[in-house]
């Protein structure tokens, strides 16, 4: 019987402002964006815990395409549709992150409101699922999506919610 295959997963961080940015990336494309305000641990690490199966190898080179796309994101450019992806989703997810990268920079949407947005009227719980489980934050950007009485949840805190909306609004506002 032949053993599991090991998945190489390639991973490199770089830094915006108080931002830690991890990617990883696989051969067949983009597998995760983590994201932390001021410090969080060493890259490998980090993936460790998301990817205890796999080797994990530090390059910049493999996650050049996703560091193009995160680097446009946070600077207000669009995202490169055509970028590969290599993450677990399902239909409906891949339809709600899709969706959600139409919110232009430095403005918001409701859960409601995007749920309208991927064809689900009545489906803002669907939505915060979907948002909770994307692995590619800033890639689709799921800090975009709030309640329609305030900021709602995020994956990476609120600290950091909060901190990536006022990150976009003077650069929108300054257009």
């Amino acid at each position: 019987m032949a053993g599991k295959e090991i998945r190489k997963v390639y991973c490199f961080m770089i830094e915006a402002d108080r931002l830690q940015i991890y990617l990883a990336s696989s051969q067949r494309g983009a597998v995760r964006v983590g994201l932390f305000l001021d410090k969080g641990p060493d890259c490998i690490s980090y993936f460790k815990r998301t990817y205890p199966d796999n080797a994990l190898v530090e390059d910049k080179e493999m996650n050049y395409p996703l560091l193009v796309a995160v680097e446009s994101a946070l600077a207000g450019g669009p995202v490169s549709k055509g970028i590969r992806l290599d993450i677990k989703h399902t239909p409906f997810q891949m339809k709600a992150w899709q969706g959600i990268r139409a919110i232009p920079f430095g403005e918001t949407k409701t859960y409601g409101e995007v749920a309208d947005m991927a064809g689900c009227p009545g489906g803002a719980r669907a939505i915060g699922q979907a948002m909770h489980r994307n692995p590619l934050p800033l890639i689709f950007p799921c800090h975009r999506v709030v309640t329609a009485k305030g900021l709602g949840g995020f994956g990476g805190g609120l600290e950091l919610k909060k901190y990536l909306l006022n990150r976009e609004k003077p650069l929108s506002n300054s257009l």
